[in-house]
């Protein structure tokens, strides 16, 4: 029987230069192009979709070659094979074929009859399996499934123009297979397409560990965890036993007994090559050498279905087409086509199948890792572009994070504090930046008011405050005024802890192209994959300051004793950016009621509950700079509460600064302050810009059914009274008196009770959201407003989904005149409370100057001739940078920190250009 002939491709999450495809999706007919277009990575989970302009990007992949599927509703799915470089682009466009005929599902079901019911059981046997994994595994759409007739004898086919949607209950994941071919019979089976995978949401905790076990277990068993511990050695030791018959026994297989006992040195004896194991042509893949009919035995495993009576566990059989394999080093085939299994692994279909970006090492390690404060911890380093700095300037910087267990990094903090303090303990600022795959990188400005030229540079993680302040990382900056200087211009002293530095041209000019080449080696020579942050400076301009901690004793984890828990710690760990709140009642005290933030002038919409004590929170938040926000709150009643606050994130205690060895300053005679004659302004010419914010913004409710205009608000006879004035223009509208207590409600075509109980619309001014409850109807706030101020209304009789329940029966919103102040009126309260929080600092580039062009620079006095944050070495630890000299031509500092893949620190300063040998 043949193997599952997925069109798979290779995926391999590593530190390595990572390439990306972007490309544009049309319709193959009309070139159009197609938004919301499924791009994946096939059999991975690796995806993402098209946007408005059918453009799509794929990031952080893997290089190599790889298959990439397109699928969209309505048209044939494909997929493209692609090589990727190291850190390249590929750009790949493509065009899909609309189907010729497009049933709906209704059409479809329509012509299933029992015969179609009678294959469709048969097909699930043989394409989800026949076991405890497909029966926790269903296809949610199989009208898209048909049945040809076959012309050979015994031959069972199925086909699907439209993708399959599998749900997986046992493993959590939903995966949508465009099937290719797909056919059985008595000798062997072949089942071809492109597979999407999605990780479920877990219901549970409990159901999440499960399925993270029966991933475990699956994989355990797999085809691909034989081969992997075969390259490396440990097949037997995970339960791999091989072996292969004996010489003239291959003929008597019928004949055998089911003891496998009895069989053992008889029929079948172990199998141990000379060589199991070569390298192939390529890095990273090998030949598994395997020769004739080898019987598998996974003793770690249990079975029902047993071949022998002595062995319960599963047993397989695996033949080879030119008797040999080839795979990469995660255990992948490469030459499945060549491959046949029979036995327990043959019996494994489609449900058993795992994403090849499953990351079954982490899962290996995670199983049974032990909640320790050991395994747990995170050290934090900051490896800044220069020394020191003078005020007003911008500096770059790169934090690498070492963890207890590498494999938790994706589990642990993904947000950094960084802060700037002063000697005396006064904060200067403090910013977050994302942390991704252990490192985070950015840069800040340091204001050019300070006072004083002794800082620190603090960083840290939410989790690391758990272990106390000698767990943050703490850097004595300098920072100079502009009209300073260092006294002495220290020369930094060269080291090197397992890094090389390779430089060509030996000795450059000013304005000379320059090549570095790093190579990152461990204790024994051999080569490290490690990430690296660089900075070449200018040693005429820039000396060296000492750090307080090296980074090797930075980085280093602390040896805490395994019986120490997290069990009294009390600072979670930082996923996302979080925001507390509170709302008050008109005592001033915590309130439970329900609370709705716009985001961003009403571009999007959250709605919460706060508790008993008046507290909610906005979670699972990742955005860059300023957010705004703005927030209506209600009590439990329905009233508009009195006050709604934001809490304030606090910084981490001070500790005491150590005692620094500050360099001393001087007045730099080289400092010019700008002349007077330069700070001259000249009055320039006066233009009107016409204001069209009114006609380029975007409601939050969209297009207006109905817009009344105030010249028509006049025309009525009743422009005193608002409500009957807006009346008597749109029609549908109602006003009617409630009760005894004479109040008007306003109804718009219908209406349904909202969860107030009110059925009145939503009334806005200018954007600001007007309060409606019992003391407060629609009609009120209308008639608070001056009829004389108003530019036009606009009014949505339908219901408007992004206000929530407020928007159930509709909106009115009126836009006041240019230069009238809602705020004038009194009468005119708006329940929104409008605040701005920040996120995570925005990421900027080092500008990196370059003179193989046209540039023309007059002076160049950079201090900093290069910086990358971000530099990674391949599998030979290599990297390879360049960079052009200042006007100066003189000797150079460069600068390199980092972390190797299996968490061991980099460091490394040169001194080179240098005159003297």
């Amino acid at each position: 029987m043949l193997l599952v002939a997925l069109l798979t491709t290779q995926v391999f999450l590593v530190y390595s230069q990572t390439a990306k495809v972007t490309g544009t999706v049309k319709d193959a007919d009309t070139g159009e192009t197609l938004p919301f277009c499924n791009v994946f990575v096939n059999n991975t989970t690796i995806s993402t979709t098209s946007d408005l302009d059918g453009v799509f990007t794929l990031s952080d992949l893997a290089p190599g070659p790889l298959e990439v599927g397109f699928s969209f509703l309505g048209y044939v799915a494909t997929t493209k094979q692609v090589t990727l470089n190291p850190g390249g682009t590929l750009t790949l466009n493509v065009s899909l074929e609309p189907l010729e005929t497009e049933l709906s599902d209704v059409e479809i079901k329509a012509k299933r009859d029992k015969a179609w019911e009678r294959d469709l059981r048969k097909f699930e046997n043989l394409f989800l399996g026949n076991d405890a994994i497909a029966a926790k595994t269903e296809i949610s759409n199989p009208w898209v499934v048909d049945f040809p007739e076959s012309e050979e004898r015994n031959t069972f086919l199925a086909s699907s123009q439209l993708p399959i949607e599998i749900f997986n209950q046992y493993l959590g994941y939903k995966i949508t297979f465009d099937m290719k071919e797909f056919f059985d019979n008595p000798s062997n089976y072949r089942i071809v397409g492109a597979a999407r995978f999605e990780e479920l949401e877990a219901e549970t905790d409990q159901q999440e560990e499960e399925w993270d076990r029966n991933r475990m277990d699956v994989y355990s068993k797999s085809p691909q965890n034989m081969f992997r511990a075969m390259i490396s050695g440990t097949h037997e030791k995970e339960g791999f036993y091989l072996y292969g018959e004996r010489p003239s026994a291959a003929d008597s297989r019928n004949m055998r007994s089911d003891i496998f006992a009895d069989e053992l040195g008889k029929s079948v004896i172990p199998y141990k090559p000379d060589q199991l194991v070569t390298a192939a042509d390529r890095p990273g893949e090998y030949w598994i050498h395997l020769k004739g009919r080898i019987e598998i035995h996974y003793e770690k495993g249990y079975t029902t279905v047993n071949t022998y009576k002595d062995a319960p566990y599963p047993i397989s059989w695996i033949e080879v087409k030119g008797d040999r394999v080839r795979v990469r080093e995660n255990g992948m085939i490469l030459n499945s086509q060549d491959v046949v299994f029979s036995g327990d692994m043959d019996r494994r279909r489609v449900a058993s199948m795992l994403p090849l970006d499953y990351d079954a090492e982490r899962a290996i390690q995670l199983l049974n890792l032990d909640e320790t404060a050991a395994n747990y911890q995170e050290r934090v380093y900051l490896h800044t572009d220069r020394p020191y700095y003078q005020a007003g300037e911008e500096a770059f910087f790169q934090a690498f994070i070492n963890y207890g267990n590498p494999y938790l990094k994706k589990e642990l903090s993904q947000v950094l504090h960084v802060e700037l303090v002063s000697a005396d303990r006064d904060f200067v600022f403090r910013k977050k930046y994302i942390i991704f795959d252990g490192s985070a990188g950015g840069s800040f400005f340091i204001p050019d008011s300070l006072n004083g030229n002794q800082y620190f540079l603090r960083a840290y993680t939410n989790w690391n405050r758990n272990y106390g302040p000698d767990h943050l990382f703490l850097k004595p900056l300098p920072i100079l005024n502009q009209n300073q200087a260092l006294e002495a211009r220290i020369v930094p002293e060269e080291k090197s802890e397992n890094v090389t530095l390779e430089v060509s041209p030996g000795k450059a000019g000013p304005r000379e192209k320059v090549q570095l080449k790093l190579k990152t080696l461990d204790d024994t020579g051999r080569a490290l994959s490690a990430r690296l942050s660089v900075s070449v400076l200018d040693q005429s301009q820039v000396g060296s300051f000492r750090e307080a901690k090296a980074a090797s004793e930075a980085l280093a984890l602390e040896k805490i004793p395994d019986n120490i828990g997290l069990d009294r710690f009390s600072y979670p760990v930082e996923t996302n950016l979080e925001q507390a709140g509170l709302i008050l009642d008109q005592k001033g005290k915590g309130t439970s009621g329900a609370v709705t933030v716009f985001v961003n002038n009403f571009e999007g919409i959250v709605e919460l509950e706060a508790d008993r004590s008046g507290q909610f929170k906005l979670e699972g938040m990742e955005f860059y700079g300023p957010l705004r926000l703005a927030i209506q709150a209600t009590d439990s009643k329905g009233r508009t509460v009195s006050e709604v606050k934001l809490e304030e994130d606090l910084a981490a205690p001070l500790a005491a600064f150590p005692t620094v060895d500050w360099p001393k300053f001087k007045i730099d005679p080289s400092y010019q302050p700008i002349s007077q004659e330069e700070l001259k302004t000249e009055d320039l010419e006066l233009v009107e810009v016409e204001d069209k914010s009114l006609e380029s913004l975007k409601a939050i409710y969209g297009r207006a059914d109905f817009v009344v205009t105030s010249d028509k608000l006049m025309a009525t006879g009743s422009s005193v009274d608002l409500v009957n004035s807006l009346a008597g223009n749109v029609p549908g509208m109602r006003v009617t008196v409630a009760g005894a207590s004479g109040q008007q409600q306003i109804r718009l075509r219908g209406g349904a009770t909202s969860v107030s109980g009110s059925m009145e619309p939503l009334v806005m001014v200018d954007g600001a959201i007007l309060v409606t409850a019992p003391g407060a109807t629609a009609a009120d706030n209308l008639r608070n407003i001056n009829p004389n101020d108003i530019d036009r209304v606009e009014i949505v009789s339908r219901t408007v989904s992004m206000l929530g329940d407020q928007g159930r029966n509709g909106v009115i919103a009126v836009y006041l005149k240019e230069g009238v102040n809602t705020q004038s009126v009194p009468t005119l309260t708006s329940s929104v409370s409008n605040f701005v929080i920040q996120g995570f600092e925005p990421p900027r580039n080092f500008y990196q100057m370059a003179y193989d062009g046209n540039e023309e620079v007059e002076q160049d006095l950079r201090k900093t001739l290069y910086w990358n944050g971000n530099l990674v070495t391949d599998e030979s630890g290599e990297a390879v940078l360049s960079f052009f000299t200042n006007d100066s031509g003189g000797p150079m500092t460069v600068e390199i920190r980092g972390l190797s893949l299996d968490g061991k620190p980099i460091s490394g300063t040169f001194t080179i250009n240098s005159s003297q040998k």
